[in-house]
Formats: structure tokens, C-alpha cells, sequence
């Protein structure tokens, strides 16, 4: 149950990870190491999860029997994106503050319900793209925002795997990018093309790269290579602004580090660095307090997901897709 602000404020909230899988089980470390959240409770359907697992939380298989055993001040959901929107959709009109997944949904009429969930019964939370509440991510927004004209992005991201065989490397990778990229424009782009840019068979597993250009109305072009084709991870965003060049970027230790300039002229700009779940995590509990925050997230993730299905059908279909032009704002708390 959620409290006031001034209520909140002083005390620990109490929140609940839906889904024990690989992701639900990092948000579970995440939640007990914070200073100010507490793991109350997890939720799944598994008969038998360890308690080193769980951290000694309890183990519901309804939600709302842990809302209601635990006084929860939240959920956030690890669930699979074809799964994840049936129960958002419920939870919120329980009014329960939500952390979503990214992406929001694998097409776009899950994700316009869920807009439209929010619409009816209100929406506090978020929608867990991750780098965009990263500082380093947050310091190149502002840095692009005070200087000029975005002329073109350029996003390489990936890694060795996972293989998913119950969605595309496109869905399971390029939302982060195309999330960044709209946040950066404040726009979405008027046609999206797609293709697949390498290819590696492993016996019955297929890891692919695509590659995504996203062709904006004032004629800037973003430009994705994503997926789990890579030989190493892989995390690089640079923005060209007139005369000069902001990077992001995150190694394989998941050091991140902000840039600017060109080439060899190129300056490192000082960010104090947090883990960006860190820092979507203490986002949701400042939101959770104050009983407000999260439809801008919700409208951006509807975006992506159309973007995303954009690029699928241009994959399959070997034509661009045009995007019809919404009123949405790509500020939201996280890089606003």
C-alpha cells in the first residue's frame, strides 16, 4: 500500500520481484543491497526457490496475496515481454507503483493498452530502459540539449549470446538503443529500415546483429547495430551535435564513461558514476514517495515498441516502415 510522501520519506519501502528467472533474481540483489529498500516479497510460480535465492523473503504465486500479506509499497516485474503486460495491466488498477521491463510489449496493441491502463487508473513507476538512467547518459543528454542540432547517432550494443528462441535479438536488444535515441531527439522517426548484418549458426541456435536506421523528419539519421552475434559486449552511443561529438559508452567491466570532442581531440567528461539499476531503482523509490512519476516512461515505451516492430517488419518484409508522427514527450524522469 502506498503512503504519502511526507509517511515515506523516513522509511524503508517494502517492494516485491515478480519473476525468479536470471534478471529477477540481479533485481533481487539489487533491492536488498539498497540502504533504503527492503525485499519483501517474491513472486513466482516456481514450488521451490532457495532462500539464498530470495534472500529469506517469502514466496507468494499471486501478487495480490503478497500485496496483501506484505503491505508492499511496490512491484517490480522480471517478467518475459510476452507475459509482462497481462500483469502490469492488472496491477495497475490495483494502483500499485510499477517497475517494468523493458520492452513494454512484443507489439504494439499490448503496449497501447497498457498506456491506456495507465490513462484510466493512474501510473506511478517506470519502464526499466536501462541507460537512460545512467548519470554518464544523463550529463550527454544535457550536453546535447544546451549546444545545437542533433546531425546523427551512431549505437553499437550486444554481446555473445543469451539465445532466446521465444523472441528476436531485436526485441531482446535493440529497445535500450532505440530508447536512447528518442530520448536524444524527442521525437520518433519518420521511416525505420532493418536487416540482418551478421549471422553465426551454432547447430540449432542462430545468433544474429541487425542493424536499424531510424531516419528522423528534420533529416537526422540514427543508426543501430545491436544483437548477440558480437565476439565481446559491447555498449557505444555518440551523438554528433555541428561541431562536435558526445560519446557513451560502458566496457565489459560495465565501466561507463562520457566523451566529447573528435578523434584524438576528444576530452573525457567527469561523471560521478552510478550502476544504471542503481539508479533506476532509486528513480522508482523517489516516484514511489512522492505518488507521482512514470507516464512520460510509459509513452516512451510505447514508442520503442512501435519503432521495434517497425524495424521486425522490415526485416521480414525487406521494405522501410513509416511511423506516423504522435504527440509524446521522451523526457521522462530519467534523462529530464
Amino acid at each position: 500500500m502506498t503512503v504519502s510522501s511526507e509517511q515515506a520519506d523516513n522509511r524503508t519501502l517494502k517492494l516485491a520481484v515478480c519473476g525468479s528467472g536470471r534478471w529477477g533474481q540481479t533485481l533481487m540483489r539489487n533491492i536488498t543491497a539498497a540502504p533504503d529498500l527492503e525485499l519483501a516479497a517474491v513472486i513466482s510460480t516456481r514450488s521451490s526457490i532457495p532462500d539464498e535465492i530470495t534472500h529469506g523473503a517469502p514466496v507468494f504465486d499471486d501478487w495480490r496475496m503478497a500485496v496483501s500479506r506484505m503491505n508492499l509499497d511496490g512491484i517490480v516485474l522480471a517478467l518475459p515481454p510476452d507475459r509482462q503486460p497481462a500483469v502490469a495491466a492488472e496491477i495497475m488498477e490495483s494502483c500499485m507503483p510499477l517497475f517494468l521491463e523493458k520492452p513494454l510489449a512484443l507489439n504494439v496493441e499490448a503496449a497501447k493498452r497498457l498506456v491506456q491502463a495507465a490513462g484510466e487508473w493512474g501510473f506511478v513507476g517506470l519502464v526499466d530502459h536501462l541507460h537512460l538512467f545512467a548519470p554518464e547518459f544523463q550529463e550527454l543528454v544535457r550536453q546535447v540539449r544546451g549546444r545545437g542540432t542533433v546531425r546523427s547517432i551512431t549505437s553499437v550494443s550486444g554481446n555473445h549470446g543469451p539465445y532466446r528462441d521465444s523472441w528476436s535479438v531485436c526485441w531482446d536488444w535493440a529497445p535500450h538503443d532505440v530508447a536512447m535515441v528518442l530520448t536524444v531527439m524527442e521525437s520518433v522517426p519518420v521511416s525505420v529500415t532493418a536487416c540482418i548484418f551478421d549471422r553465426i549458426d551454432k547447430g540449432a541456435q542462430t545468433y544474429e546483429n541487425v542493424r536499424l536506421i531510424l531516419t528522423f523528419a528534420d533529416g537526422a539519421v540514427a543508426d543501430i547495430t545491436t544483437g548477440n552475434a558480437f565476439d565481446r559486449r559491447r555498449r557505444e552511443f555518440a551523438v554528433a551535435v555541428d561541431d562536435f561529438t558526445v560519446s557513451y559508452a560502458e566496457n565489459p567491466e560495465n565501466e561507463r564513461s562520457l566523451a566529447m570532442g573528435h578523434g584524438n581531440d576528444a576530452r573525457p567528461v567527469r561523471v560521478e558514476s552510478v550502476p544504471p539499476l542503481t539508479a533506476a531503482l532509486k528513480v522508482f523509490a523517489e516516484r514511489v514517495r512522492q505518488g507521482a512519476g512514470g507516464e512520460a516512461d510509459l509513452a516512451l515505451g510505447a514508442q520503442v515498441v512501435r519503432v521495434i516492430s517497425a524495424a521486425e517488419r522490415a526485416i521480414s518484409e525487406g521494405v522501410a516502415g513509416s511511423i506516423g508522427q504522435a504527440a509524446y514527450s521522451a523526457t521522462s524522469g530519467a534523462a529530464g
